[in-house]
C-alpha cells in the first residue's frame, strides 16, 4: 500500500492539463493498477486454481497439478463437447490469458501514464513556465486590487519576454537540425501548440494500440469483442455457451 500511496501522489493531477488528460493518465491508471494488484494477491497469494483430480492422489500430488497447470495453460471445451484424441487440437483451445492478467494490466497502466510524461518532461522546454501561469491565473479569481493587477503585470511580463526569447531564436539562421526545429517550434511560436496536439494524439494512439493489443492477447479476431460481451451477458449467453472467461477449464498432465 505504501507503493500505491507513493505511485498516486507521483501521478496526482496538476494544473497545467484538462479532464481528458486526467481520466487518462490519473483515473483509468489508478483503476487498472488497484486491480492489477488485487488479481496478483489472488494468484500469488491465494489459491488461483482448484483441480479435481482422482481420489487417489495426495495434498502433494494435488498441489503439483494445480501449479502445473496454472502455468502450463488450460483448453475449454463446451461442457457437453467430446474431448478431442488429437493434442493439437486441445493445444489450440489453450487459454493461456488468466495466468498473465496482472502484468498486462500494469504495463497497460504504464501506457496510459508515457503521454503524461511526454507533456510534462517537454513543455518547460518551451520557455513558458505553464504551470505555474495557470496556477497564477487561477488564483487572481480571489484576490482584488492591487494584488490582482500586479499578478496579471507578472503574467504578461512572463507572455513577453518568452515572445521576446522566440523573437531571438528566429533571427539564427544556421542550418542544424536543432536549429530547424527552433525555427518552426519555439522560433514560430508553435512549440506548445505543436507539444499539445502531440499529446493528444499519443493519448489517442495509446489507447487505439491498446484495443489491438488486448484483442490478440486474448485470442480473439472480433475487434468489437467487448461490446459482444456485453451483447451475450445482456442476452442470458453464459461462458458455457460463449467461451468467454470460461470458469471451468481442462489440463493434460502426466
Amino acid at each position: 500500500m505504501n507503493f500505491l500511496g507513493s505511485f498516486l501522489s507521483a501521478i496526482k493531477p496538476r494544473n497545467d492539463d484538462d479532464s481528458i488528460d486526467r481520466l487518462n493518465y490519473y483515473y483509468t491508471c489508478v483503476i487498472i493498477l488497484v486491480l492489477s494488484i488485487t488479481i496478483s494477491a489472488k494468484q500469488y497469494v491465494g489459491a488461483p486454481i482448484q483441480c479435481w483430480v482422482p481420489a487417489q492422489f495426495t495434498g502433494a500430488w494435488e498441489q503439483y497439478a494445480e501449479n502445473f497447470c496454472f502455468v502450463q495453460n488450460t483448453y475449454w471445451l463446451p461442457l457437453n463437447d467430446h474431448i478431442p484424441t488429437r493434442h493439437v487440437e486441445r493445444d489450440q483451445r489453450q487459454i493461456g490469458y488468466y495466468q498473465w492478467v496482472p502484468f498486462i494490466l500494469a504495463m497497460e497502466a504504464v501506457f496510459f501514464y508515457v503521454p503524461c510524461i511526454f507533456w510534462r518532461q517537454m513543455n518547460w522546454q518551451s520557455g513558458i513556465d505553464i504551470l505555474s501561469i495557470i496556477k497564477m491565473a487561477g488564483d487572481t479569481e480571489n484576490i482584488h486590487g492591487e494584488a490582482r493587477a500586479k499578478a496579471v503585470n507578472t503574467i504578461t511580463q512572463h507572455l513577453e519576454d518568452s515572445i521576446a526569447l522566440q523573437e531571438s531564436f528566429s533571427k539564427r539562421t544556421t542550418s542544424t537540425w536543432r536549429s530547424i526545429f527552433l525555427q518552426f517550434g519555439k522560433a514560430k511560436g508553435y512549440y506548445v501548440t505543436f507539444l499539445y496536439v502531440a499529446t493528444k494524439m499519443l493519448y489517442i494512439l495509446n489507447v487505439a494500440i491498446q484495443f489491438l493489443v488486448m484483442n490478440d492477447f486474448l485470442g480473439q479476431d472480433n475487434h468489437l469483442w467487448g461490446l459482444q460481451i456485453l451483447y451475450d451477458l445482456a442476452n442470458g449467453r453464459e461462458w458455457e455457451e460463449s467461451g468467454n472467461f470460461p470458469r471451468v477449464t481442462l489440463c493434460d498432465f502426466e
